[in-house]
């Protein structure tokens, strides 16, 4: 049998994508930390400089930002920071409450031992962390995507992970206004408590209840932070 011509169609190289991951995560980082502001412009030439690399791997993560609604890219050689706004965070909460309500009370009405045992050590890791933005986020999300796992499909996973990531933008760069009493940040370890007890009692409409009230006292505390960062910045 003969063997079949190689086809002409070639894919990028594996230390391509690798670079390209490297300079999304990059960016990803300085923007929410605040080395790049909201509502700054980026120069891709700069940036070609500053991380030594073409053009391509640069535009290619900014595309992949700007498909997150971090960054808009502007005709020429640059791109803009999306600015924070309160009706951005009221829009990105009021998709998460539809969305993680629906999958928590489905996910819930078939929980296993095995899966509650699994949210237990994530909210166990999730305490553990105090203050740093990137640790925190990342053992938060664990923590709520484990509950949902069994019943998460693909397309909600993009959507959720979309909308977990321009959220983080918001808690990164206000985290100095957040939970500075320490009774703030036992409530909010109190309210992922609540959801896990549900949860472990296998009452779904209580554990969707107590998971968007969640989301209503994240979304307010983020609210008050930007109208405080605003108010502070306008004076």
């Amino acid at each position: 049998m003969a063997r079949r011509a190689r086809s002409t169609s070639t894919v990028r190289p594996i230390e391509h994508l690798s670079l390209v991951d490297r300079v999304t995560d990059e960016l990803r980082r300085a923007i929410l930390v605040g080395d790049i502001l909201p509502g700054s412009a980026v120069s891709i030439v700069e940036l070609c400089e500053q991380f030594d690399v073409s053009h391509i791997p640069v535009r290619e993560a900014l595309r992949r930002l700007e498909s997150e609604g971090i960054v808009s890219l502007r005709p020429g050689r640059s791109a803009l920071v999306a600015s924070l706004s309160v009706q951005d965070l009221t829009d990105i909460y009021r998709l998460r409450r539809i969305i993680e309500g629906d999958l928590v009370e489905r996910a819930v009405a078939q929980m296993t031992d095995e899966r509650i045992a699994e949210a237990e050590d994530a909210l166990e890791d999730y305490v553990a962390i105090e203050r740093e933005p990137a640790a925190l986020t990342a053992a938060h999300h664990h923590f709520h995507a484990v509950l949902l796992e069994d019943v998460m499909g693909a397309t909600d996973l993009r959507v959720l992970e979309l909308l977990w990531h321009t959220a983080d933008r918001y808690l990164h760069l206000l985290m100095g206004e957040l939970d500075v009493a320490p009774e703030a940040r036992e409530h909010r370890i109190s309210e992922h408590r609540t959801i896990l007890e549900h949860a472990r009692a296998r009452d779904a409409a209580q554990t969707r209840e107590a998971w968007v009230a969640h989301l209503d006292a994240s979304e307010d505390a983020l609210r008050a932070a930007l109208e405080a960062r605003t108010a502070a910045l306008e004076a």
